[in-house]
């Protein structure tokens, strides 16, 4: 990968029924300090506006020629960023959920990172802004002690990595090599398929300069323990276990 910092990232943001969320972060991209990037929005069958909400955002900034819709008709987060692969040019391929509002140098931070030596992916927490003050910030207190030492301990042992799905960039020359999204995950385990992927070609860093905000809704319409239940199992079954496909309604995927 050219690690110049003139390299092209390609933003790829999974969509279904986000017509509440999406304008948020699409604003937010347009603050972004770091020129050379392009985004993906792939609609994943949505029942609602999603598509004429992106439509209408693009027509409105016709000076927008980095940015552009398509559609995935196989429901999924990876079959959504699988059709966004395949068309993305950019050597970073960063990872950005509908939900989250990412810092004016998001971008340019992951480029940095990219950077380091050996690094194929960066990542980082959540900050869930939309919570209330005290679980919003034991979560990101748990995300910025916790989640480098396990990191560090599954690449140690060679099980893999942590990856934080919404919040991720990867070298594009290595996420193809490794054969793409594993479009058989639905949602959760997602992100700890592909960080072991990805992690035989080189290190995954998990930066807690790297934070983005992040929606709550999946807390709110679950329950905190729940969500928390299922993320472990996850990673419990893949990393630990010979791993196991994760079903899941795409209600409970995506709550509204």
């Amino acid at each position: 990968m050219n690690k110049m910092k003139t390299c092209k990232v390609s933003v790829l943001i999974p969509a279904f029924n986000e017509e509440k969320y999406i304008l948020t972060t699409l604003q937010a991209l347009l603050k972004q300090d770091y020129l050379n990037f392009e985004v993906i929005i792939v609609n994943n069958l949505s029942t609602d506006n999603t598509r004429k909400v992106v439509e209408d955002f693009i027509n409105d900034h016709p000076h927008l020629q980095n940015m552009t819709i398509v559609d995935e008709n196989l429901q999924g987060t990876n079959h959504a960023r699988e059709r966004g692969r395949k068309i993305a040019t950019g050597d970073i391929i960063a990872q950005l959920d509908a939900d989250c509002i990412p810092a004016s140098n998001w971008i340019s931070r992951g480029v940095k990172l990219m950077q380091k030596s050996n690094i194929v992916a960066v990542t980082g927490p959540y900050d869930y802004f939309d919570t209330f003050f005290f679980r919003r910030y034991i979560t990101l207190l748990a995300q910025i002690i916790f989640y480098p030492v396990v990191d560090t301990f599954s690449q140690l042992f060679k099980k893999g990595g942590i990856i934080i799905g919404g919040n991720t960039f990867i070298d594009a020359t290595v996420l193809e090599k490794a054969g793409g999204y594993n479009t058989s995950f639905t949602f959760y385990g997602d992100d700890i398929d592909i960080a072991k992927k990805v992690f035989s070609y080189g290190r995954i860093f998990y930066s807690n300069q790297l934070i983005l905000k992040s929606s709550s809704r999946r807390f709110k319409a679950l329950g905190f323990n729940t969500v928390q239940k299922k993320y472990r199992k996850a990673f419990i079954d893949l990393i630990f276990l010979k791993g196991m496909k994760i079903e899941e309604s795409i209600e409970l995927i995506h709550p509204r």
